[in-house]
């Protein structure tokens, strides 16, 4: 639904760089190329081992370890660790920007009489409350569940039974729409759910066949339409 226009390595620089600004307006001397080196390796150690594990640690957690390696005093300060993580987020929620055609897709399916739910990876709820405010899209679902909140990260199949569930409805009547095979394709399968595969431009052919392929939103509600009649 929403994508960044500069790369991710950019967008982690720049975040590491507000975190630094931010502490350092808090009295901590800390500098820029030390949060980068400090968040850069508990991140990747951490990436490692949730993709292997599929479980989901709270970003809270993460920041405190990153500000006690940063010799930050406070580092369980939860108000302190929140405008950590908040700062480190700001660049990359002002580069987001919203794909063509989501809006226009999602109303006419609400207005179907359908239930949307949405799951996704996330780390710290408060970046994705403020991203899917940012494009006020929170209104067209009925379900939002994340990772963080669950412990556990998509393929699992308790992410999408937690979603079925708090939308009442079977995976059998379901359909869900995903651009990562593995994340989404899969993880539907995990869970006895159809499948719609969003390619985007440039992506490999998948390993992992989906029910369906689209090429853009437009096909996406025509497929769903399909089922309906």
């Amino acid at each position: 639904m929403v994508q960044y226009r500069q790369s991710s390595s950019v967008l982690i620089r720049l975040g590491n760089q507000a975190v630094a600004d931010y502490l350092r307006g808090k009295g901590f001397l800390v500098a820029p190329y030390d949060v980068d080196t400090v968040s850069g390796e508990i991140y990747d150690a951490y990436t490692s081992f949730a993709e292997k594990s599929l479980l989901e640690i709270d970003s809270h957690i993460i920041y405190t370890a990153i500000l006690y390696r940063l010799g930050v005093s406070d580092f369980s300060d939860r108000e302190l660790i929140s405008g950590a993580i908040n700062s480190f987020y700001n660049p990359t929620i002002d580069d987001y920007y919203i794909f063509e055609g989501v809006e226009e897709v999602l109303g006419p399916l609400r207005e179907r009489g359908l239930r949307l739910g949405l799951v996704t990876n996330n780390d710290s709820m408060n970046y994705h409350q403020r991203l899917l405010g940012k494009f006020g899209l929170e209104r067209f679902f009925d379900s939002i569940v994340v990772s963080c909140i669950l412990g556990v990260r998509k393929p699992h199949r308790l992410m999408f039974l937690r979603c079925l569930k708090e939308l009442g409805v079977s995976n059998r009547e379901s359909v869900f729409v995903g651009d990562r095979p593995r994340t989404d394709v899969e993880g539907a399968r995990n869970a006895g759910i159809r499948s719609i595969w969003l390619r985007r431009d440039g992506q490999k052919e998948a390993s992992i066949r989906p029910d369906w392929t689209a090429q853009s939103l437009g096909e996406v509600e025509a497929i769903i339409a399909s089922q309906l009649n």
